[in-house]
């Protein structure tokens, strides 16, 4: 009976001993993520936008008779140059010379009048003391030789006026340059100011862009400078300054509209020639990471930032702006010198333990 009781309390030892043995049992050790990370390292590599326009002139010039009349002669065509002062085309002017004969019979009358008044008038003023003179003949040489006077003055205005009149008759080039359109023909019946030729001026020359909303987002501004170059041949280059950006997309494209004014175009910039143009990053220096670093916290981007002290990851939220099939670049959140994952972040939680699969590309 004493052997029975022995060997249950033997076994009763034996159970207590189990759960104790277990306590003491070790924890496993914490997961280590192996993940590829790069080093930041803001540049300007990588990050230059290359856009296609073309050459078009930097002041396109409408051009028009100030008078209604029937054009009765064009001297120019699409395509040819003109000079300033150069006759372009011509109004009929038969009533305008008439006017313009009037109006100078009219002036050449008033200053015979005003001669035959002037003596009278002198002749007056000196008798008009010795009392040889009427004061009613007197007053009236005076009424004579003012509205002779003035008759001269109004008769010469007419005349400058109908001598305007027959020279707005016909179109003068105002400058050098390129007429691009016509919109008028010789027997055409015109209005005072109605456009008949487009000249687009010599001096200038513009290269048209349409760019994207991405580049306008990366702080694109007017006064930025771009290299412009012949589709045709890379080497006819010069610089152009970015001066105006449309203040809204294009209802189609959804681009926005720039001109870029060129400096010293060459001869070879002609108008109508395709060029591409080089724009280099405008906000400076930025920070570039490849598509696979990024990952979301609260539905906006972020990285997996690396402790190099502790080897653990921390989520941290960026901005981004601007994406690209292989680039995205950074516009804060990050800093120079810091390390950031860019695979195996799917599998990734904070304060993670992590080991570095490209050490060799580790610097101190």
């Amino acid at each position: 009976m004493s052997q029975r009781i022995l060997s249950c309390g033997t076994c009763a030892y034996v159970l207590l001993l189990v759960p104790l043995a277990a306590c003491h049992k070790k924890a496993p050790a914490p997961e280590i993520r192996p993940v590829r990370s790069i080093l930041v390292h803001p540049s300007r590599d990588g990050n230059e936008e290359f856009l296609t326009g073309q050459v078009a002139p930097h002041r396109v010039v409408n051009l028009s008779f100030r008078l209604p009349g029937k054009i009765v002669e064009r001297k120019v065509a699409v395509g040819d140059g003109v000079h300033a002062g150069q006759l372009l085309a011509r109004l009929d002017d038969t009533e305008s010379r008439q006017t313009l004969r009037a109006a100078t019979a009219d002036a050449q009358a008033a200053k015979a009048a005003l001669a035959q008044a002037t003596p009278l008038q002198k002749r007056a003023t000196a008798l008009l003391p010795d009392h040889a003179i009427s004061r009613n003949d007197y007053d009236e040489a005076i009424l004579r030789y003012r509205t002779s006077r003035e008759a001269v003055q109004s008769t010469e205005a007419r005349e400058r006026i109908a001598r305007e009149e027959l020279d707005h008759t016909r179109l003068i080039a105002n400058t050098d340059g390129v007429i691009t359109e016509r919109l008028a023909e010789v027997g055409e019946v015109v209005s005072a100011g109605q456009t008949i030729l487009r000249m687009a001026e010599a001096a200038g020359r513009d290269a048209q862009f349409d760019i994207s909303g991405d580049i306008l987002r990366s702080g694109l501004t007017t006064g930025a400078i771009m290299d412009v170059c012949l589709d045709a041949n890379r080497h006819v280059c010069s610089q152009g300054t970015l001066y105006e950006l449309a203040p809204d997309a294009d209802p189609l494209t959804r681009n926005y509209h720039a001109k870029v004014l060129l400096q010293t175009p060459p001869p070879g910039m002609t108008l109508g020639s395709v060029v591409i143009g080089r724009l280099a990053d405008a906000s400076g220096q930025n920070i570039h990471l490849p598509p696979s670093a990024l990952t979301a916290q609260n539905g906006k981007p972020a990285v997996w930032v690396i402790n190099s002290q502790t080897m653990t990851v921390t989520l941290r939220s960026i901005e981004v702006s601007r994406y690209a099939a292989n680039d995205v670049t950074v516009a804060s959140g990050l800093h120079e010198g810091e390390r950031v994952v860019t695979a195996g972040v799917q599998a990734l939680y904070p304060n993670q333990k992590i080991t570095l699969l490209d050490d060799a590309d580790v610097r101190p």
